[in-house]
Formats: structure tokens, C-alpha cells, sequence
């Protein structure tokens, strides 16, 4: 090392000393290169700077060197070393600073404007020197191949061994790595039960939403994985946890690996930042089916990526079935620009209408078309059911045999939740019998642990009893009958109030692909064509009674306070009020002077006289009221509300009208304190009532009283004549003594 260039002017300033390794990893198993690149602390001591002067910047542990990589301590250094505060930066090699050619040269161009080094173990560098700017820049450019080509090792490592199904990653719940590196189903039979009952619920309701829900309902917990994918907890579903579960392939028996790919981008701040981004199916590098036991057939498993798929509503899909009578909800097309038509439900469902806006709302246009649905949908619902009816009795027989087996599936779970907790019990007597009984610290938590585990099992075992009694329940001779008559008679099945509405679209949907739609203004009727899934089109027309939209008129309870309060208040005041009471214009916007304005006119609403003056006639509002009795305006209120002033409010939300004479004013803002007069506490208590009736005496003019100024505030001062007004003024207003 050529300690020759350096000079006073550089032991003047700090000397930092970078300290990194690329992963949390490395820091915690990796400690030797740490405790080397820690040893650096002595060489700046050795060339002559002093010890305060070292500062070591150790942030990045666990960072890599990548341009796309976020380091704070690499940043603030950066940033010291522009403002001139850095002498020299040791590092133990070049690549623990930088990785990318971005970052290395543009703290290269730092360095050599504000003349700091660059030390290493084996050399130290001026960035001013073309001869050590040219070796460094080589040396970065190294750093960065280097980190390119172990890239390069690790992943095409990666892909050849994942392509024979032998890379290990971490797996979701359900499945572990065996000691032979094969992947198999967690032998715990509860998490087996409870993650085949997952698929059975999605394939019962539909969507991952309703699945979800109903485990929340039935209070069924679910098993999770730490970060480290090993230790399990019971907890309740979320959603995403259903999505991540009916999205894998792994429970359908497939080894996937390339699922995602690194891609880099951009960041506001115009830096490149590395983000995960899906591939498709077709784009997978490594699909291996059959690979291991799944949970469900791969056949299964796309048909709940195409359910997935369709329950997101967009463009090509109709989107999940949902609560709304609507049979067609999501088919309906447009026949002039082909978009799915929107549902509109009117009166609380009892009308109902399709209607395609995108003219509209995207181009500024007329409406594609408008129509009322309830006539399409009983024609198209006619046909479903004429189309269902061959199939009643097997299909009733089918939903029976697919019940049965759902209750078995149920009632297994519970049973396992039942073998859980006994195991939990016998494990915390296994563990209390363990320690020695002298040890009462461990002992007594061992034996607060197996009290808790037995609670918790009783808990269970009840639960568990009263669930599997309605699951295992027989059907009555009644609910047989009924089921075979709905057997026989689909339509009275289909309108039953017990079948869902999600139910029916879903039946529907099974069907019908989509329903296209052609409006005849001049004959009157809607053309449609119906899409059945297979090909098939069936031709149909209704007639077509068009809604006659009625005038919108202002609600008459807005009309009348409007009237009544331009009588006393401008047109500002009047929206002010309306806004205050949550009233809006046809249009639902709240309340302006000019909208105001402009309701006066339409109904002939004369503008009443402005309102009062400060002075005039006596009457204030209670913000001049209160500015006039030196007093909060909601002060000023209360007395009005207690009977001490007189004022009115036409409606809730409008302004005051308080009338203030001069001989309230003189009453309520009194600056001398009378002698012998009370507090209203000290009143109250003389007289042996409470502080209201005090003010209420006060108001029917029974007593007599002031308010005095007390510092800051205002205070009432009350003239209390009784016998023992003496003795309780003595007890209140004892004289100070002096020790």
C-alpha cells in the first residue's frame, strides 16, 4: 500500500470504514469475513488518524451490493463524502462497496471532486489519478461480472434440478419434504381433513369469497406456517389464505417451479428496482404432473382456476354470482357495441333493468340502450327450467349422494379437532410428570398449562357433540316427501323461498354462455339470442314496455323549509342549514346560494328581508349576542336553553334570534362582585336545593343575580336572603390567617 498520498489534509477529515455482507444468512452463519472486515477498524489508527475520527458503517449487514438494492448506510456515506466530511474509505474489497457500474462510478466521480481514498486490503487508490481510476474501474467492472456469472451458476443450477422434480422449496400446508427429498402429505390426518374441505366448500359455493365466509361461520380454524415454513399454528382463515390454496398446483399432485419471475423496473425516483411478477401457465419453466399424492385431480384443479377466473368481472368475464334477483346478472351482452350490460335494481329489486352506458361514460354519448329485464329473464328462465327437466330425479339423487359426502367430510374434521386437543392434554401431563416437584417455578406453569389443556378439550368434545348430532341427523319422512316432489317437479324447487338466488345463477351459468340483446324501438320488442354453452343458439322475443322516466322534482319538505326560512335568512344561510341537515340537490350535490336561488324561483319563493343588524330592534344572533355579552356563543345558548335570555330557531341547524336588552346585559355582564352575594354552588347549598333549581329561580325572576368577571371567566354571583346565609357564607369564604 503507497502510503505516500496521503496527506494531512485528508487525516483532517473522518475516515469511514464499510462493513457488508449480502445476506442475513451470511451474517448470522458467515462470521469470520465479518470479524475480518471488523479488523479494519485498526488500520486508520495506524496511518495517523485518531480515534474519534473512525467512523464504521456496518447498516448494510445482510444487503447485497446489487445497483436495484435500497443501502442506507452505503447512501449516507455518499452522502458525507459529497459534503467533503470523508478523508478515505476503507473496505476490504472493492466489491463490498458496489456491485453495479452505476453506483461504483458515480461514487468514483464524489470521490475524486472532493479528493477522498479508496482503501482496500491489498492496495489504496486516489480517484484523481487516471492510473487508479482506470484500476478501479476495472476492478467494478469485475465485481459486477462476478456477480452476474454466480447468478447465472445457482439459477441454471436451480432449473437442472428442478427440472427432474428434485428442488427443494419451501411448501405450503399440507405437503413436507420426506428424508428420501420426496415431497408427501402432512401425515397429521386433521390438516388433511381440513384441507380437503377447503376444495369441497370452494366447489359447493363457488367463490372464494362464500367459502371463506362459511369457515368464519363455522368458527373452522385452518393451519398456518411460520416464516420458516415449520412450526404450525390453528388459526381462522383469511381470504388470501383460500386464494393462495385454490391457486396452487401443488395440492392438484404437480411440482411447478418458475411460478414467478424477477423482473426490474423503474421506481419514481427513476432508480432500478427488482419486483415479482406471475407468469402465465404456458410460461412455467418446470410443470411436472402427477409428481406426488395431490389433494384434488389436476382436471379438478383448472376448473377452479376457470371459476376463479370468471368470478372476477371484467370484459370476458361475467363476475361472481351475487345476491341480487337478477337471473342474468354478468350474461347479458349489448347488440351494438358488445359490452356486458349493468344491472339496475329499482324500488328494492321489485323493478328491474339492464343498461349499457359505455357510449357514455366513455365518448360522451347517447346510451347504447336501456330495457326492463323482468320479461327476458321469466323467458329465459322458462327455458332453463324446460331445459332442466329430464334431469330432476338424477340430479336430486346426485345432490344427495354429494350432501352425504360433504357431511362425512365434516364430521371427520370435527372428530380430528377432538383428537388434537386430547393429544394436547396428554402431552401437558406427560411434561407436568416430567419436572421434579421440588421445582415448584416450572411445576406450577406445567400444571396451569394441563388445567387449560382440559378446558379447552371439554370446550372442544361440546362443541364437537353438538355439531356432528346436526350433521348425522336423518331426514324425516316429511323432507323425504318434499324431496321427492321437488324431483318431480323442478319449477316448484326453483321458486322456493329457500333456494338462493347465487344458487340459481350459478345453475344458469352452467348453461348459457351469454345473452345478446337488440332492442326494436318501432315494433316494440327485444330480440335476443341465447348462447348455450356447446354452441347452441336460441333465438327469442319479448315485448318491450319502455320506462317513462318521471319529472324529478324537489321534495316538497325541502320546498316548505325553504320557504319558511327565506322569510328571516339570505340564500347563503338557507344552504348552510340544508347542508347541516344533510339535504341535497336533484343532482346530489349539496347545497350552493346560487341552487338556493334558483329553487326560490322555480317556486316562486319571495326573498325575505335581510337579516338583523347588531343593535337593531334587540335581536342578535348568538355569535353577536356573544360578542356582545363578552361570552362564547354556545354560552349564550345554554342561557337561552335554561330561560335566562329569550330566543327562536325556525328549524334545527338554523340561525338564532336572541333577544339582548340593556337590562340583560346589566344582569349577565356585571363587572363589580356584590359583598354578600353567593357563588351558584355556595347558593345552592344555602338553600338547600340544587344548582338547577338555583337557575331556574333565577329565570322566574325568584332570585336576584349577576355575572361577575373572575379573572378570564365569568362567574354567577346570587343574592341568597334566608337566616343562615351568614353561617353558610362563613363556611365558604373563611378569611386567611397568617402563621
Amino acid at each position: 500500500m503507497n502510503d505516500d498520498i496521503i496527506s494531512a489534509h485528508h487525516r483532517s477529515r473522518m475516515a469511514y470504514v464499510y462493513i457488508r455482507q449480502s445476506s442475513k444468512h451470511q451474517v448470522v452463519n458467515h462470521l469470520e469475513s465479518q470479524r475480518r472486515q471488523r479488523q479494519l477498524v485498526e488500520r486508520p489508527l495506524t496511518l495517523g488518524w485518531r480515534q474519534e475520527q473512525v467512523v464504521t458503517v456496518d447498516e448494510d449487514l445482510g444487503h447485497s451490493a446489487d445497483r436495484s438494492q435500497v443501502r442506507d448506510g452505503f447512501t449516507e456515506m455518499v452522502s458525507e463524502t459529497a459534503m467533503g466530511k470523508v478523508g478515505i474509505i476503507f473496505v476490504i474489497e472493492i466489491s463490498r462497496l458496489c456491485r453495479g457500474n452505476s453506483d461504483w462510478y458515480h461514487l468514483l466521480d464524489i470521490c475524486a471532486v472532493t479528493r477522498t481514498l479508496i482503501a482496500e486490503v491489498d492496495g489504496l487508490y486516489d480517484p484523481r489519478s487516471y492510473n487508479d481510476r482506470l484500476l478501479l474501474g476495472l476492478k467494478g467492472t469485475m465485481s459486477e461480472t462476478e456477480l452476474h456469472l454466480m447468478k447465472q451458476r445457482l439459477v441454471e443450477s436451480m432449473r437442472t434440478k428442478a427440472a427432474r422434480g428434485e428442488f427443494r422449496y419451501r411448501l405450503p400446508a399440507g405437503y413436507i419434504w420426506d428424508e428420501r427429498g420426496r415431497m408427501v402429505k402432512e401425515p397429521d390426518a386433521q390438516i388433511q381433513s381440513t384441507i380437503k374441505l377447503i376444495f369441497d366448500r370452494f366447489a359447493e359455493l363457488g367463490s372464494v369469497h362464500a367459502a371463506q365466509k362459511s369457515f368464519l361461520s363455522d368458527g373452522i380454524l385452518v393451519p398456518t406456517l411460520d416464516r420458516q415454513g415449520s412450526q404450525k399454528a390453528w388459526r381462522l382463515p383469511s381470504e388470501s389464505y383460500f386464494y393462495r390454496m385454490l391457486s396452487s398446483p401443488l395440492y392438484a399432485g404437480a411440482y411447478v417451479w418458475g411460478r414467478t419471475q424477477v423482473v426490474e423496473e423503474l421506481d419514481e425516483t427513476h432508480r432500478p428496482i427488482k419486483r415479482n411478477r406471475k407468469r402465465d401457465k404456458e410460461k412455467w419453466p418446470v410443470l411436472i404432473k402427477d409428481h406426488h399424492e395431490g389433494y384434488i385431480s389436476w382436471e379438478m384443479y383448472e376448473r377452479n382456476q376457470r371459476q376463479i377466473a370468471s368470478n372476477r368481472k371484467s370484459m370476458n368475464a361475467p363476475g361472481a354470482p351475487r345476491e341480487g334477483t337478477s337471473l342474468l346478472q354478468g350474461l347479458i351482452l349489448c347488440g351494438q357495441c358488445g359490452r356486458r350490460m349493468k344491472v339496475q335494481y329499482i324500488q328494492k329489486e321489485s323493478g328491474l333493468r339492464y343498461e349499457c352506458d359505455h357510449r357514455h361514460a366513455g365518448r360522451g354519448r347517447t346510451k347504447c340502450q336501456s330495457i326492463g329485464a323482468i320479461r327476458l329473464e321469466r323467458k329465459v328462465e322458462k327455458l332453463v327450467l324446460e331445459a332442466l327437466e329430464p334431469l330432476g330425479v338424477d340430479a336430486m339423487l346426485e345432490a344427495a349422494k354429494v350432501h352425504e359426502e360433504s357431511k362425512k367430510s365434516e364430521c371427520e374434521h370435527f372428530r380430528h379437532r377432538v383428537e388434537r386437543a386430547r393429544y394436547e392434554v396428554d402431552l401437558a401431563r406427560r411434561q407436568y410428570d416430567a419436572v421434579d416437584p421440588a421445582n415448584r417455578l416450572v411445576a406450577s406453569e406445567l400444571e396451569r398449562r394441563w388445567e387449560d389443556a382440559l378446558t379447552n378439550l371439554k370446550e372442544i368434545e361440546e362443541d364437537t357433540n353438538k355439531r356432528i348430532e346436526a350433521l348425522e341427523r336423518p331426514l324425516s319422512e316429511s323432507e323425504h316427501e318434499r324431496l321427492r316432489r321437488y324431483a318431480r317437479h323442478l319449477p316448484s324447487l326453483w321458486h322456493a323461498p329457500t333456494t338462493r338466488s347465487q344458487d340459481k345463477k350459478r345453475i344458469v351459468r352452467c348453461l348459457i354462455e351469454n345473452v345478446v340483446v337488440h332492442p326494436n324501438e318501432e315494433t316494440s320488442t327485444i330480440r335476443a339470442e341465447i348462447h348455450w354453452k356447446g354452441g347452441r343458439v336460441t333465438p327469442v322475443e319479448v315485448k318491450w314496455r319502455r320506462r317513462k322516466d318521471p319529472p324529478r322534482v324537489t321534495d316538497e319538505k325541502i320546498v316548505g323549509l325553504v320557504r319558511e326560512l327565506a322569510k328571516s335568512f339570505s340564500d347563503s344561510q338557507i344552504a348552510r342549514v340544508l347542508i347541516r341537515k344533510g339535504f341535497k340537490s336533484l343532482t346530489g350535490k349539496p347545497f350552493t346560494r346560487y341552487l338556493v336561488a334558483n329553487l326560490r324561483h322555480r317556486h316562486n319563493i319571495d326573498k325575505g328581508p335581510p337579516p338583523p343588524k347588531l343593535g337593531q330592534d334587540d335581536v342578535y344572533t348568538a355569535e353577536q349576542a356573544g360578542k356582545l355579552l363578552s361570552v362564547n356563543h354556545s354560552t349564550v345558548i345554554r342561557w337561552v336553553e335554561t330561560g335566562l335570555l329569550q330566543g327562536s330557531q325556525v328549524t334545527f341547524g338554523a340561525p338564532w334570534h336572541i333577544r339582548v336588552t340593556p337590562d340583560d346585559i346589566d344582569h349577565l355582564t356585571s363587572s363589580e362582585e356584590p359583598k354578600g352575594w353567593l357563588t351558584l354552588k355556595a347558593a345552592a347549598l344555602a338553600l338547600k336545593v340544587s344548582q338547577q333549581t338555583v337557575l331556574q329561580r333565577l329565570k322566574e325572576g325568584k332570585l336576584e343575580g349577576v355575572r361577575v368577571s373572575t379573572g378570564r371567566r365569568t362567574a354567577w354571583r346570587i343574592q341568597v336572603k334566608t337566616e343562615k346565609t351568614d353561617a353558610q357564607q362563613s363556611l365558604f369564604f373563611e378569611p386567611k390567617t397568617k402563621v
